[in-house]
């Protein structure tokens, strides 16, 4: 058992013939700590608190006790706020004992009052828009800037060519209610939404990464913004949000996502232009052709070139990129609570990803036909036994 009598392990140090390993052994401390403390007392007028606060317990105790025989009040009243409570507690006492004899001690010194926690930093809401077809949207983040008002960053963000338009302004409080309340009621229709400010950040640190690999060079000002935003978390992937429906749920989900296209924040979603004016040119030429011998089978032949379009264009990069566009959209619209609609393109993404043929996912199919609403309407493919089933 480990010595623990403070005199008795003072006699130890003290002791000419017991070396540090016996002082070690006997204390269950270090031979360092041991000869350490030996050092400290043999210069005792010179020891500092901190020194000896540095040494396990049952030494340091030890040494409260030679500072008591030495009159070294200034010791014990800087060891009398030791974090060891025995040690600190030895060192008081040991002040008791020089004042009952007549010798003038230094208050023990008091520990520091805590330094009162920063005040919290106002949050201000921030918004961002629903994804276009082109993978595009608008991000709106707002912090304080003490003494001038509100910094409100307007940053145009894209999922493959990066950060592409910023603006920055200075408004007062009552210009930022303003201006926040316009922004959450005009844009309502195009699925503008408040998120986290922490999301916010996210979403333009994670387009200004893609900078360097577009080559798209970075707005001016957008460095120091970013740095005065601080540090952005990785966006977690939206499609963990959306697991597979039942079967049945998952088919009606895909079966209604013509719907989508309603939406005011989907309506504008089509196909790239270069895919649409190819398509336009080659209905122009069904259009005049003669090799037709009536309308009825110039209508067949304009269906069927728009269903070959639709077909060539979801290609594999063309699915990917679509199908995280509309995971992103469907996480967007379960934030407005739109959960039906949310349900609808995540299934849509899904399918996508499974390779379910376009032409089978309303959807993705109205991406071509609606930008010809003049054009006889596809009929849907002959059902060979049911609905479509998207493959698992």
């Amino acid at each position: 058992m480990a010595l623990e009598d403070p005199e008795r392990i003072l006699e130890l140090l003290r002791d000419p013939n017991v070396d540090s390993h016996e002082v070690a052994a006997q204390t269950g401390t270090t031979r360092e700590d041991a000869a350490k403390a030996a050092r400290l007392l043999v210069g005792l007028a010179k020891a500092t608190p901190d020194e000896v606060a540095t040494l396990p317990g049952l030494l340091s105790a030890a040494l409260v006790r030679a500072a008591v025989a030495g009159g070294r009040g200034d010791l014990l009243s800087g060891l009398a706020s030791s974090a060891d409570r025995a040690v600190a507690k030895e060192a008081k006492r040991g002040l008791h004992v020089l004042r009952s004899r007549g010798i003038d001690v230094p208050e023990p010194a008091r520990p520091p009052a805590p330094a009162a926690p920063p005040p919290a930093e106002e949050s201000f809401p921030s918004f961002a828009s629903a994804v276009d077809s082109n993978g595009e949207r608008a991000v709106w983040i707002a912090r304080n800037v003490a003494g001038r008002g509100i910094e409100v960053g307007q940053a145009v963000v894209s999922d493959v060519l990066g950060l592409l338009e910023l603006q920055i302004g200075l408004l007062g409080r009552k210009e930022f209610r303003a201006f926040a309340r316009d922004v959450a009621e005009r844009g309502r229709s195009m699925g503008v939404a408040e998120v986290n400010p922490a999301v916010a950040r996210s979403l333009v640190a994670a387009a200004r990464r893609l900078n360097e690999a577009s080559g798209r060079r970075v707005p001016e000002g957008a460095e120091g913004w970013l740095a005065r935003l601080g540090p952005a978390e990785p966006l977690p992937d939206p499609a963990a949000g959306f697991p597979a429906l039942p079967e049945a749920e998952e088919r009606a989900a895909v079966d209604a996502s013509a719907d989508l296209h309603d939406l005011p924040m989907l309506r504008g979603w089509l196909a790239d232009e270069a895919t649409l004016r190819a398509l336009a040119q080659r209905l122009d030429e069904v259009a005049v052709s003669p090799l037709y011998i009536d309308e009825q089978q110039r209508a067949a032949q304009v269906a069927s070139t728009i269903a070959d379009a639709v077909d060539s264009y979801f290609d594999g990069p063309r699915r990917s990129r679509l199908s995280a566009r509309l995971f992103t959209t469907a996480a967007h619209l379960q934030g407005l609570g739109d959960d039906a609609h949310a349900r609808s393109a995540a299934a849509v993404a899904r399918a996508l990803l499974a390779g379910v043929p376009a032409g089978q996912i309303p959807f993705a199919r109205l991406l071509v036909e609606k930008a010809f609403p003049s054009s006889p309407p596809r009929r849907a493919p002959a059902d060979p036994g049911g609905p479509v089933i998207v493959p698992r």
